[in-house]
């Protein structure tokens, strides 16, 4: 991520513009889960895992 400084922007601007644009870029993210081995089969699991705990919450959520 690069961010170039604007005329009259002052530091603290730029360095909230450049944290926006991490979040915004997931980088963070990626690099967390980056940093260990997940096989494939076990990232599938765990996206099932996740959906099957989205359809519960939204299940219980509905009156």
């Amino acid at each position: 991520m690069k961010v170039e400084r604007r005329e009259g922007e002052t530091v603290d601007q730029m360095l909230r513009r450049f944290n926006k644009g991490v979040v915004s870029e997931r980088i963070t993210k990626i690099y967390r889960d980056k940093m260990h081995f997940i096989s494939k089969s076990e990232q599938r699991k765990e996206k099932r895992r996740r959906a099957e705990r989205n359809r519960r919450k939204k299940q219980f959520r509905a009156p």
